[in-house]
């Protein structure tokens, strides 16, 4: 049973095809919901009923962002990290069981015409929607014109890091970074990322050179890069900081706490950098002006 919704968005009772735990503290769900993989867009989310149950406990639905989707198969796919009582009411739902569903939800990830390069920073459970665009990013590509597509996740140990395997199956590059060092490059993903744009900007200009020498003209056209970023707010302000060092354009998607998703209660808004800084154009709805933003949009903490 479904129902449509002005905006779009359906709302419906979803059966749970495929429950199973993919990492520690961190499982997959898949569930059939038709009308929302006709829809979606990398990027968007669903708000979900974390249990079957009549009981009320938890009340509210809460959001995950989309890690794929199948519209022939009209299946959506989700990952989700026991971190309170929902998601931990929500391990314990069978495979079997429908769950109340809305979405798609919320403004998703652009991908600007003539893009050539792409840096996806993921971390935690930032991760999943990244895959999703990662998909869109390789479609989108003329044959001949191929994207480049850096990958970078980030967990706080190798028991935590999800989605690897499959990024390396679409054939992008993948960087991964542990706080811990247990897997990949130790230490931050952000520094792991600023590493390799480094490392790329040397060798840029290393070819820049050798093209000026050999043709006698001028430095040849910079390919479009792009930052997508998503994951814990300290380390999406650490990327942006990067990419606003470097002058390259970033999407960020917010994560925050949401009651409705619909835009009524405004318990999600993040304050942004609109001109003029009266109060009421200062802060904005992650669950609809978001939760893609533009990264200078937001007025990132100090």
């Amino acid at each position: 049973m479904k129902q449509a919704l002005p905006s779009g968005m359906v709302q419906m009772k979803a059966p749970v095809l495929v429950h199973r735990q993919i990492a520690q503290d961190h499982s997959l769900m898949r569930l059939k919901a038709p009308a929302i993989a006709r829809r979606a867009i990398a990027g968007q989310f669903i708000h979900l009923s974390c249990t079957n149950s009549p009981s009320t406990n938890p009340l509210l639905k809460r959001p995950f962002s989309l890690l794929d989707v199948n519209p022939p198969a009209g299946t959506i796919d989700f990952i989700y990290k026991v971190v309170g009582r929902g998601t931990a009411v929500l391990t314990e739902v069978p495979v079997g069981s429908q769950l109340d569903l809305l979405g798609p939800l919320g403004r998703p990830f652009t991908i600007p015409s003539g893009l050539k390069n792409a840096y996806l920073v993921g971390g935690g459970v930032g991760i999943p929607p990244l895959y999703l665009l990662a998909q869109g990013l390789l479609r989108g590509h003329k044959a001949g014109n191929a994207r480049e597509i850096d990958v970078f996740l980030g967990a706080r140990t190798k028991e935590w890091v999800i989605c690897a395997e499959m990024f390396r199956k679409l054939g992008v590059n993948v960087h991964i970074a542990t706080d811990d060092g247990t897997l990949g490059y130790r230490g931050s993903v952000v520094d792991l990322l600023a590493s390799v744009i480094a490392s790329e900007r040397s060798e840029r200009s290393n070819l820049a050179f050798k093209t000026k020498i050999a043709s006698g003209a001028g430095r040849p056209r910079n390919d479009k890069r792009m930052f997508y970023i998503c994951g814990p707010t300290p380390m999406m302000a650490a990327a942006a900081a990067v990419a606003r060092e470097r002058e390259l354009p970033a999407q960020v998607s917010l994560e925050e706490r949401m009651g409705c998703a619909m835009g009524c209660c405004m318990g999600c808004v993040v304050e942004v950098t609109t001109e003029p800084a009266a109060s009421h154009a200062r802060f904005q709805r992650v669950c609809t002006e978001g939760p893609v933003f533009p990264v200078e949009a937001i007025a990132w903490k100090e």
